[in-house]
């Protein structure tokens, strides 16, 4: 097929052999015969003037395996192959047109390969090669869009940031559930302690009304006169020789025989050095340094002495631990007439206000302790007969406390020494017991009898 240019010259595509060309040792190919159907020119059947020479068509191999190339855009599409530049003198080199798709693209042409500038596209398009009347088609080429990240990575993140949105919502209404909770928590427990603080404040009131009114009435029971002073007598010896009923100091001298009269010269003599301040001192001095003379017997020396010196009380004859008991000596007046009774009077008050509520018989906790360590802390349901927790003893010492409210403790009779008796008719008499055959033992715990246990 010819093409007229003008009037003297046309372009025709060399027609094809008889033969496919191989490659071989040949490179070139000498076509035997050539002629043009001209208008039935018959002349020109046969034109053998000018010798032409056929080189082997270009060859490309395949772009991938699967026959579509994965591109990054920009990056040059390289088609390999061979006989892409025919071997004629003088650097002939042939025309090579590459299409993607519709679209043609820069061609660099070497010997083994052509470098394809793709054009700014995205997607798969087939690729074209042209090369005169050459078409050749080495597969497909689809390039990758310009984000980094592909459909299936896009798909993934988003299924991703959608669970974890879900996520999220459902920790948000989590949280706001469980804030409201804390909130409605918080406001029941203020409710609460609002509730013990009304209670709480409601009861120190009543606490502190019944404290006034008992305080009054205790005021109105004791009169000035019916405070349990100790004599002064007996307050001495408390001080000086606190546990024993019955000293020496208080009895008669008794010695048997003639030493009596001996004894008493003995002991006036002796009596005249301690009043002497010079031997009183090098007495005291001389027992101190005695390895044996222990802390219990200076006590009692000192308490001897001041037994001795009662009718000289001076700062010159006293020293350390006589001094302890020359001030509870000059004490006794001031305690009897004036601090005795407000002391009293706070004993007497505490040991009410503690003896409304149960008492420890074995520990001495009480459920109106002034001290938390020694606060009852279980619940204990009682009625007031004295109270009906309380062990048989705690009743007879209430007993005798209000008996002998106006008497000295050591003159009062002790519990131990009572009974208490529950007269049930003119023949039932029981004596009531902290213990007896029915004590109850629970868990191993022996359970002192009340006055509950009896009823």
């Amino acid at each position: 097929m010819c093409k007229v240019l003008n009037t003297t010259s046309m372009s025709c595509f060399a027609p094809s052999l008889v033969a496919e060309y191989r490659p071989g040792l040949d490179m070139v190919k000498h076509a035997d015969e050539f002629g043009f159907i001209f208008n039935n020119v018959q002349t020109l059947l046969v034109y053998n003037n000018t010798n032409f020479l056929y080189y082997p068509n270009p060859y490309f191999e395949p772009l991938s395996t699967n026959g579509v190339l994965e591109q990054k855009p920009g990056s040059p599409i390289i088609l390999k192959g061979r006989n892409l530049v025919p071997p004629a003198s003088g650097g002939v080199k042939l025309n090579y047109t590459v299409l993607i798709g519709e679209t043609p693209c820069s061609v660099t042409v070497s010997e083994t390969q052509l470098l394809c500038e793709p054009p700014n596209l995205t997607g798969q398009y087939k690729v074209m090669v042209q090369v005169g009347g050459l078409h050749v088609s080495p597969g497909a080429v689809h390039i990758l869009s310009d984000s980094l990240l592909t459909l299936p990575t896009i798909v993934s993140i988003a299924a991703g940031g959608g669970l974890l949105l879900i996520i999220v919502i459902l920790v948000l209404i989590a949280y706001k559930r469980k804030s409201r909770e804390n909130d409605l928590t918080l406001k029941r427990l203020q409710m609460q302690m609002d509730n013990l603080e009304s209670r709480v404040a409601l009861e120190c009131k009543e606490a502190f009304a019944e404290l006034q009114t008992d305080i009054n009435e205790l005021t109105s029971d004791l009169d000035r006169a019916g405070i349990p002073h100790l004599d002064y007598r007996t307050y001495a010896m408390r001080v000086l020789f606190p546990g024993i009923e019955d000293h020496p100091v208080l009895r008669e001298l008794e010695v048997s025989g003639n030493g009596q009269l001996n004894t008493e010269k003995a002991l006036k003599l002796f009596a005249q050095l301690i009043n002497n301040k010079v031997f009183l001192l090098t007495f005291i001095r001389t027992l101190e340094l005695q390895r044996s003379f222990s802390m219990r017997d200076r006590g009692n020396v000192a308490s001897l002495i001041m037994t001795a010196l009662q009718g000289k009380l001076e700062t010159e004859s006293v020293a350390e631990k006589m001094l302890t008991n020359w001030f509870a000596f000059l004490l006794h007046r001031f305690l009897k007439e004036c601090s005795g009774e407000p002391l009293f009077m706070l004993y007497c008050a505490i040991k009410q206000q503690m003896e409304k509520g149960p008492i420890d018989a074995i520990t001495g906790e009480a459920r109106y302790s002034l001290s938390e360590d020694k606060l009852i802390r279980q619940q204990i349901e009682y009625k007031t007969l004295v109270l009906n927790c309380d062990t048989i003893t705690q009743v007879k010492e209430k007993i005798l406390d209000t008996c002998y409210k106006n008497m000295p403790y050591s003159q009062r009779p002790r519990a131990v020494d009572m009974d208490l008796e529950w007269r049930q008719g003119r023949m039932a008499r029981v004596v009531l017991q902290d213990e007896d055959i029915t004590t109850k033992i629970e868990n191993d715990w022996k359970r002192l009898n009340t006055l509950m246990h009896y009823q």
